[in-house]
């Protein structure tokens, strides 16, 4: 056989491989009776194949064997073709991955395996819930709900489970903190709407972010101590407590970026005091850990003092009052904020509320035919600000107006509106308020309205 047909037959043999007809085995040449295979042309020397015919003369050559049966280069020159060319390859999002290679798909990994001999595929996932879902988004979006879901590109890539454990971490009140009496307020006519930044400008907290630690409790007890500590002394005391000195400071019953009880947290601003955000600086949004405790008191001067973390200067310790428990009431709680501030709430977030974008927010039952694992719920504490009335939609909606702690990129530049009057998702029924408080000398704090009250 000389080197021209060598190469021929070697190229006949590629062609194939490259179409791939190892699922078309045959035989189709061996089974022509009484001739097999014809020399030179020969159009009746043919073949029934999928609805067409193949070719088991020598002339089917002539093309590289496109026309040729399956079987003629074996069974009629008695050639062995190759095996067919397989890629061991998965293909995604126009990269290329070897078998073995896993890669993630939202919030779940997937290994490239084979599915046939030829074919392979990131088929083998784990099937945990993902926080954020197209198919939930869009659910939201299509319904009439009064709001609007979104993808949050911070919140993508994590499970359910995991937005419940870094997002919220604020415990369910306990029965010995649910079993305060509540402060049921006057009668005196109110605003149909109201936000704290308008009649307190400057003295009501920004929205800031506990970024992936399960720090609510001290987030929402910080910022509400805070506004009230501005607004109760008039100004003299404007700035932001430390988060920070609560996580990772209070270990009593709480569990730093796994969760707390705002009550104990009461309890530790009012008994031991905090350090303001600039002199103990919130980090375990990035570390998701509570970090060292770092606080080292100073015993100089007439009041309580702290070494900051920043090193070299010293801070004053700033306290609060006991908590005292708003009634459920719609008006209690407007009546509340509108005299003395923002109050405290906690509420449960269900599955829904992570990708709330605008509108007035309810649970919605897109979720309600899934199993239960796609419907957990956790909870969270937030501060609300203020309140009004919805019009976009026709029907007037009531609504609180809450500041959460998941930074400005989410909601409404990091705020929330939430149907008022019907405890939605719980937010009334735990609702707590206290007077900012600084430890001097003479033991006086802040109390309403700016006035000083003897402790």
């Amino acid at each position: 056989m000389n080197a021209t047909r060598k190469f021929l037959l070697l190229s006949i043999c590629i062609v194939l491989a490259s179409c791939n007809f190892s699922d078309l085995p045959g035989p189709y040449c061996r089974t022509r009776r009484p001739v097999d295979c014809c020399p030179g042309r020969d159009d009746s020397c043919a073949v029934p194949i999928l609805g067409t015919l193949c070719y088991c003369d020598h002339f089917c050559n002539r093309t590289y064997g496109q026309d040729c049966c399956p079987d003629f280069l074996p069974h009629c020159l008695g050639i062995t073709p190759p095996e067919p060319l397989v890629h061991r390859v998965c293909h995604h999002e126009g990269r290329t991955y070897q078998v073995g290679q896993t890669i993630r798909k939202n919030c779940n990994a997937c290994t490239c395996r084979p599915t046939s001999a030829t074919t392979f595929e990131f088929n083998n996932c784990e099937e945990r819930v993902c926080l954020v879902r197209p198919e939930l988004i869009d659910g939201i979006n299509r319904g009439n709900y009064r709001w609007r879901a979104s993808n949050y590109t911070f919140l993508w890539g994590k499970s359910l489970d995991e937005g419940i454990r870094l997002r919220l971490g604020t415990f369910q009140p306990t029965e010995q903190a649910s079993r305060m009496t509540a402060i049921h307020q006057g009668k005196d006519p109110l605003p149909s709407s109201f936000d704290s930044r308008r009649k307190w400008p400057n003295l009501i907290q920004p929205v800031r972010d506990q970024g992936n630690c399960g720090s609510s409790w001290a987030f929402s007890t910080t910022a509400v101590a805070s506004d009230r500590l501005g607004i109760q002394s008039q100004g003299k005391e404007r700035l932001s407590l430390s988060p920070q000195h609560l996580v990772s400071c209070q270990n009593r019953a709480q569990r730093g970026c796994h969760g707390g009880h705002i009550d104990r947290a009461w309890w530790f601003l009012r008994k031991r005091g905090v350090a303001s955000e600039s002199c103990y600086p919130y980090e375990s949004g990035e570390t998701g850990h509570k970090g060292t405790c770092l606080a080292k008191l100073s015993p100089n001067g007439n009041e309580p003092r702290i070494k900051c973390v920043s090193g070299g200067r010293e801070d004053i310790l700033h306290y609060s009052t006991p908590p005292y428990r708003i009634g459920r009431k719609e008006e209690d709680i407007m009546h509340e904020i509108f005299t003395n501030g923002p109050v405290q709430a906690t509420f449960q977030v269900k599955e829904d509320f992570f990708l709330y974008k605008s509108g007035v927010y309810h649970h919605t039952p897109v979720s309600a035919h899934l199993p239960g694992k796609y419907r957990r719920s956790g909870w969270h504490s937030v501060r609300i600000i203020g309140w009004g009335v919805d019009h976009s939609h026709g029907r007037p909606v009531n609504y609180w107006l809450c500041a959460n702690s998941w930074g400005s990129r989410w909601g409404e530049d990091g705020y929330f509106r939430i149907i008022r009057g019907r405890n939605e998702c719980d937010i009334e029924n735990f609702v707590l308020a206290t007077w900012g408080k600084r430890r001097t000398s003479n033991g006086r704090y802040y109390g309403r309205a700016g006035r000083r009250r003897r402790s």
